[in-house]
C-alpha cells in the first residue's frame, strides 16, 4: 500500500510538470536549526517531498542578463504551482500537505537573516536528488545544477528514498565557481557569503524593481563543469 501509493505521487508530480521527484524522511532533518525542520512547519509531518524543475541550458549559457532572470521567476512559478496542486492532489487522498516556495518570503527574513523556512537544497540531498556542489547549488545527475526546486511538508504514510551520496563536485581539483564569482562570496569550503551575493545581484533593483534587481548572477552556475544538464544537452 505505502509502495504504491509513493508510486502514484510520484508519477503525479511528473506528469504535473516536474523533472525530478523525490521523498525524504523526517528523521534525516536533526541536523537542520531548531525551527526549521518539518515538524516545526507541519505537526505530525513524516516526510518532505522534493520537487525539481529543470531549466534551459541555452538560458543559462547564452541569455542576456535580463531573461535569464526572467526565466528564473518563470520557473520559480512553474515550481510554486506544480508544489501547490500536487498539495492539494495529497489532500484528496486523505493527509496533510504545505508547500514551500521556491523563492519567497522567509519567517527568518523578519530578524535580518537569508534563511529559508526549509532548506530545498538539503531536502533534495536527503530524497535522493543530488549533492550540494562548492557552490552550494545542488547538482543532480541528469539535470546538473539547473534545477528551481520546491518542497512539501506532509504527513501522508510514503517510502523514504535514500539520501544522496555520490561525488559530483570536483571538491579540490576544479574551483571554476571560486575564481568567477564577481564579488568573491564563493570560498573553497563550500560557503558562501549570501549577503554579498544577494547585494550583487538586487545592485539596481531601483530600476528593475520587479525582479529586485538587473537580474540573477549565474556565473557560478554556468561554469561548473557538473553542472550542465544532459538531459537538455544543446
Amino acid at each position: 500500500m505505502k509502495e504504491e501509493f509513493s508510486k502514484r505521487l510520484k508519477k503525479k508530480a511528473l506528469d504535473l510538470g516536474a523533472d525530478v521527484v523525490g521523498i525524504a524522511g523526517k528523521e534525516g532533518f536533526g541536523q537542520a536549526p531548531e525551527g526549521y525542520r518539518p515538524e516545526n512547519i507541519l505537526r505530525g509531518a513524516t516526510c518532505v517531498i522534493s520537487l525539481g524543475f529543470a531549466q534551459p541550458n541555452t538560458v543559462v549559457e547564452k541569455a542576456m542578463p535580463t531573461q535569464y532572470t526572467r526565466n528564473i521567476f518563470t520557473t520559480a512559478s512553474l515550481a510554486d504551482k506544480v508544489a501547490h496542486l500536487l498539495s492539494l492532489w495529497i489532500e484528496e487522498q486523505g493527509y496533510e500537505a504545505i508547500p514551500i516556495s521556491a523563492r519567497g518570503m522567509y519567517m527568518a527574513a523578519m530578524a535580518g537573516e537569508f534563511r529559508g523556512d526549509l532548506s530545498h537544497k538539503h531536502t533534495a540531498v536527503l530524497a535522493g536528488l543530488g549533492e550540494i556542489g562548492v557552490n552550494t547549488l545542488l547538482i543532480n545527475p541528469e539535470f546538473g545544477n539547473r534545477l528551481m526546486l520546491s518542497s512539501i511538508v506532509t504527513n501522508a504514510t510514503l517510502v523514504h528514498d535514500k539520501p544522496f551520496s555520490d561525488k559530483l563536485c570536483q571538491w579540490g581539483e576544479c574551483l571554476k565557481c571560486v575564481e568567477v564569482c564577481p564579488v568573491k562570496a564563493i570560498s573553497a569550503n563550500g560557503r558562501i557569503e549570501k549577503i554579498k551575493c544577494a547585494k550583487y545581484y538586487r545592485s539596481h533593483e531601483d530600476i528593475y524593481k520587479e525582479t529586485w534587481g538587473l537580474y540573477f548572477c549565474r556565473e557560478c552556475r554556468r561554469v561548473c563543469p557538473s553542472g550542465i544538464s544532459k538531459k537538455r544537452k544543446n
